[in-house]
């Protein structure tokens, strides 16, 4: 479980972005259980996406270096392996709202997020997130606190996630941030 410091919070990527996303208050005796709860996730059906695509990061060398020496082998796994995405986002989907929901923009990084909503919060104020990253469909259970409550803004700094959750969302920003760069350089 990742708690981040105050001091690293500027030191993520920040991307606008597509989203969906769920959010709650909390109360004090739920936010102090995040940590324990991101500990057992092994049997959450929302986390099981964000589970795979981990096991993914690390599968992709290994599958790289199958599809170099032996390609038909390599190309049966990646079917395989996009089957079991595809099982897992099916999973996500069928336990959780986000499919009804319209996707929203979201200014975010791997530290926080800033969106439009209709609703207000306190200052401070405990939250449980459920974010969908998008294309990808991964989706993270994160923990944080209302850092800026304004007509129509939400900012929620994350304090709790798990650490591959959170390199899952670095690695996301990154690759929008160059698909950015890519199509500014295409448009030009």
């Amino acid at each position: 479980m990742t708690t981040i410091k105050e001091d690293e919070r500027r030191n993520f990527f920040r991307v606008n972005d597509e989203v969906y996303i769920e959010f709650k208050p909390i109360s004090d005796e739920e936010y102090k259980a995040a940590p324990e709860t991101l500990k057992n996730l092994d049997d959450n059906a929302f986390s099981l996406s964000a589970d795979f695509a981990t096991l993914n990061n690390s599968i992709n060398p290994i599958l790289n270096n199958i599809k170099q020496q032996h390609p038909e082998i390599g190309e049966f796994l990646d079917f395989i392996n996009n089957k079991i995405d595809s099982l897992s986002q099916h999973v996500l989907y069928a336990n959780s709202n986000h499919i009804e929901q319209k996707s929203i923009m979201a200014n975010m990084s791997a530290s926080g997020i800033q969106f439009e909503t209709s609703q207000s919060f306190n200052i401070q104020q405990k939250m449980k997130i459920k974010l969908i990253l998008l294309p990808e469909k991964i989706g993270i259970l994160i923990y944080g606190r209302v850092i800026e409550s304004r007509e129509n803004t939400l900012s929620i700094e994350f304090e709790h996630l798990r650490p591959e959750d959170q390199e899952l969302m670095i690695k996301h920003n990154l690759n929008k941030q160059m698909l950015e760069i890519r199509e500014n350089k295409e448009n030009d």
